[in-house]
């Protein structure tokens, strides 16, 4: 997915109709059904029973929606999640799939994948203490505003407030297993100044090539022939990027192998159903610890927590009860 579906569905969740919500009148509870007077019951005498047992009889089992490595996600729970996002894909004005598959898929996923962070911080000892979940509920109530006005959202969002305060604990222990996967990604690594040009005749780039290794000035014939325009205007100047932020490995893979002011052999990239791609790279300069940008340390930390997810879903027994 993962981490952008998680994204678009937390904020349809908890926060996507919070502020038309928080203004919406709680429904008026239904009054409750008077319980029904105990009669007492006649004691009967025992009388003498053969020596065989009778077992008992079978507690029906309660429907699965899927099971996790042995663990259930029951149907019921299943039903209201997904009819609480569906509430809030109609409350922002989105429509799902005229069948609801697109819906039902990405919940049941949630589930799953909630299931698996659940098992997995358990064998690490990762715990969200309920305190901690209480303060972040309370802190959430006053930023709704007047009193009522939280309650109010719940219930135009078909929560009852435990529901909330478990999905608001799934999402904590969610976080806490984030910084715990990804507490070794570095802030600094090596990273690699490069420029680069690109045609698409080899002819040509055999030529630009031999003209560079005669003396030619990369900077200016990238500026003049290369297909990428948007960054030929800087010479084909890359700037810095650490290993795994190109597109085109290839062509990181030739940077990170140069010597300063070393140029890379023609590199061919082939395309289903497309001609090949030609590159030639030239290295600028090399930074073994230089700091990673916001971007760049963000998507480290998301590959890196992508990564550990798919392995979890790799190595996982998972069983599914319902047609999504």
């Amino acid at each position: 997915m993962r981490i952008r579906h998680r994204i678009v569905y937390l904020l349809l969740l908890l926060t996507a109709v919070w502020s038309a919500a928080c203004t919406e009148k709680a429904p008026s509870a239904a009054s409750p059904t008077a319980p029904v007077a105990a009669t007492s019951l006649p004691t009967i005498a025992p009388t003498a029973l053969p020596p065989t047992a009778v077992p008992p009889t079978p507690t029906p089992a309660e429907p699965m929606a899927a099971q996790v490595n042995g663990q259930p996600i029951f149907l019921a729970a299943y039903e209201r999640e997904l009819a609480r996002y569906e509430h809030a894909l109609v409350a922002i004005g989105a429509t799902p799939d005229a069948n609801g598959a697109s819906a039902r898929a990405l919940v049941l996923e949630i589930l799953i994948e909630r299931e698996l962070i659940a098992q997995a911080a358990d064998k690490q000892g990762v715990v969200i203490a309920p305190d901690a979940v209480e303060t972040k509920l309370v802190e959430l109530e006053t930023a709704s505003g007047e009193a009522g006005n939280f309650d109010a959202w719940l219930a135009a969002n078909q929560w009852t407030r435990d529901e909330f305060k478990a999905a608001l604990a799934d999402e904590m222990l969610t976080e806490a297993m984030v910084t715990a996967v990804t507490q070794d990604v570095p802030a600094a690594v090596e990273q690699v100044r490069a420029r680069y040009l690109q045609v698409d005749d080899l002819a040509l780039a055999e030529s630009l090539r031999q003209q560079i290794q005669d003396g030619g000035d990369f900077a200016a014939l990238a500026e003049q022939r290369s297909l990428d325009r948007i960054t030929a205007a800087n010479g084909g100047d890359l700037g810095f990027f650490a290993r795994g932020s190109l597109l085109v490995g290839a062509v990181e893979e030739a940077a990170f192998a140069l010597e300063p002011g070393g140029v890379s052999e023609v590199i061919t990239v082939a395309h289903d159903g497309a001609p090949p791609t030609y590159y030639l790279v030239q290295l600028i300069e090399r930074d073994p610890q230089r700091p990673l940008s916001a971007d760049m340390r963000y998507t480290m930390l998301q590959q890196s927590f992508e990564s550990w997810l798919a392995e979890l879903w790799q190595n996982a027994d998972i069983a599914r009860f319902i047609d999504t």
